[in-house]
């Protein structure tokens, strides 16, 4: 981990969590037969990261457990584990596929490549279902710029700069609604969950992305918030946030004050 993975509230940030799993991801590929993919082309469809516990960058490392829980002919579904000082602090999951870039499709993973993934077979978790919704109308927009090191070797937009774009774009919505979605004070409001799923590529060329979002449950003590990256060719991302209110001090959840809550309400759609 570095130094730069912390954020503002003093913890690992949730998209430099996204990254770390990438990370493990491509270290736990390398030296198989699926390494050749890094160069000719494997894809993430779909991620969902549960947040369990906040760390620090402290110099121990983070430790990912990665595995196959559901294998098909042309895609793979792969869970990881992370723990720091023995203690896990997220879980992850998604679909991948192998790509062929120059026919713009999918492709089936080869015979070396399914053995590769059905050695590292294990079970599959259990996770709530947390839906993504449309958002074809009544959401915020917010324009983010496109940069250098946001497009990775495939020459697209890297899925974790998007998760990126994402967290910027419902930073300042929520607290362009509210003042008690600031992140400081008294409260403060951590990602307890993120779903993303991918649906095609966005390139650079595009400039900035449009991102939507909207505020689509209201809890006791925490928030839904849903998002998309629209494209001329369609939606290129939607997801699905799940904020949690907590007190600083224990990182407890704590019910959002009356105030806030009078504001959101008025945002809600759905």
């Amino acid at each position: 981990m570095r130094w730069s993975d912390m954020d503002f509230q003093g913890h690992v940030n949730n998209v430099a969590i996204a990254d770390l799993v990438q990370e493990a991801r491509s270290l736990a590929l390398i030296g198989t037969p699926v390494e050749k993919l890094f160069g000719t082309g494997i894809i993430v469809v779909t991620q969902d990261v549960e947040f369990i516990s906040p760390f620090t960058v402290d110099g121990r490392p983070l430790d990912v457990d990665v595995w196959c829980s559901n294998l098909g002919i042309a895609r793979v579904f792969l869970e990881y584990r992370a723990r720091h000082h023995g203690v896990d602090v997220a879980r992850s999951r998604g679909w991948m596929c192998p790509f062929d870039f120059h026919t713009g499709r999918p492709r089936r993973l080869d015979r070396a490549e399914h053995a590769t993934f059905e050695a590292m077979s294990g079970p599959a978790t259990v996770w709530g279902e947390l839906p993504l919704s449309d958002l074809s109308g009544g959401a915020e927009i917010t324009a983010i710029p496109v940069r250098w090191s946001d497009v990775d070797r495939y020459g697209h937009v890297n899925n974790v700069a998007l998760a990126g774009y994402l967290q910027e774009a419902r930073i300042q919505v929520t607290t362009g609604w509210t003042p008690g979605m600031r992140r400081a004070g008294s409260r403060n409001w951590v990602v307890a969950r993120q779903d993303i799923a991918y649906r095609h590529q966005v390139h650079p060329a595009i400039g900035s992305c449009a991102v939507h979002t909207a505020l689509t449950r209201l809890g006791r003590t925490s928030i839904t918030l849903a998002a998309s990256i629209p494209t001329d060719e369609g939606t290129a991302v939607s997801a699905a946030t799940v904020l949690v209110c907590v007190d600083p001090a224990t990182g407890s959840a704590v019910p959002i004050d009356q105030d806030t809550r009078a504001v959101l309400r008025a945002h809600l759609i759905g």
